[in-house]
């Protein structure tokens, strides 16, 4: 009976963010070592930068126009954000926040996985938001920062993917 009384959680504190309007985050990456959270606040075409022992926003990359999927690479001192409006990843200096490069993708670039053993971040795009009758898993080789596959999905609708830690599977998440 005591387990009933407690509430699983509590609100231990917010984070005013007066500056965004609506809308949602749509995903996080944290940097442990670094004590900072990335957030894609998609609608407000940025990408908020906390510190997490503060609990307050320090940076706002906002030169991106709907922010999705990101990748921090803590050794190579990267963050990679999807940006499904300018079909493109573009690549930050994780210190400085400045733009280092970008690989061109096609509009609807979105979710994305990354595979620590080979070094390759795969990015979906295509598909019904970019008006075209596939979806595109792109293949970028994040040594070079360059894309050097394409793998096609006969669907307009693909929304995640994943791939396995121990094998050599990908696991796409297909609604179309």
């Amino acid at each position: 009976m005591a387990a009933e009384d407690k509430a699983p959680l509590a609100l231990s504190s917010s984070i005013p963010l007066p500056e965004l309007h609506d809308g949602d985050f749509d995903h996080f990456v944290v940097d442990l070592e670094g004590n900072r959270l990335f957030a894609t606040a998609e609608e407000n075409s940025k990408v908020l930068v906390f510190d997490l022992k503060t609990n307050k926003l320090v940076h706002s990359i906002d030169d991106l126009k709907a922010p999705h999927s990101m990748l921090y690479l803590a050794d190579a001192k990267k963050l990679y954000v999807v940006d499904g409006d300018l079909g493109e990843v573009k690549i930050y200096n994780s210190d400085s926040y400045k733009p280092t490069g970008s690989i061109k993708l096609k509009e609807g670039a979105d979710a994305s996985s990354y595979d620590s053993k080979s070094h390759y971040l795969y990015v979906v795009n295509g598909g019904k938001d970019a008006k075209l009758p596939n979806s595109y898993i792109s293949v970028i080789d994040t040594n070079t920062d360059k894309t050097i596959a394409e793998i096609t999905v006969d669907s307009n609708d693909v929304e995640g993917i994943a791939i396995e830690k121990v094998g050599s599977r990908m696991f796409v998440n297909v609604r179309g």
